[in-house]
């Protein structure tokens, strides 16, 4: 298992951050927006492999 960091991991990167964590990745996530990280959270098949990380 490796743990990656995806800048921006709630737009364009989204699949890629899903993707990820669905591989049984640990991954954190950068954003900045509280609603599409929520989505991305939803999307994932386990969401316990997801760090969240809000910033502005």
């Amino acid at each position: 298992m490796k743990h990656w960091l995806v800048i921006g991991g709630t737009g364009m990167l989204k699949d890629v951050s899903v993707w990820l964590i669905n591989e049984g990745n640990h991954v954190t996530v950068i954003g900045r927006q509280q609603k599409k990280m929520q989505n991305l959270i939803n999307e994932a098949k386990n969401a316990s492999k997801l760090t969240p990380l809000l910033v502005d």
